[in-house]
């Protein structure tokens, strides 16, 4: 009786195939979302005057409420709440 080793389990090719698969798998679950921004972008975002216009609003409010100034408009907040949600 002559024994054939190519047809062995330990070089059975569908064995291989499979690891193969479960390593391809493995590796792209790690993979990880990027995002670049151009350095064009990036200076549209740092030079924004909005920017500018909201740290100046907030640093107001900020000195407001610091001195005890600031003043809550009840009225005000109580109509932007009822805008806020939608009426059924």
């Amino acid at each position: 009786m002559r024994i054939n080793h190519f047809n062995s389990i330990q070089n059975n090719p569908y064995k291989k195939q499979t690891q193969d698969v479960k390593q391809e798998t493995v590796q792209s679950a790690y993979k990880k979302d990027e995002i670049q921004i151009s350095d064009e972008a990036k200076k549209l975002l740092s030079s924004s005057k909005f920017e500018q216009e909201r740290a100046d609003k907030v640093n107001e409010i900020k000195r407001q409420v610091e001195s005890g100034n600031y003043q809550v408009d009840a009225s005000r907040v109580a109509k932007s709440i009822l805008d806020f949600w939608p009426k059924s």
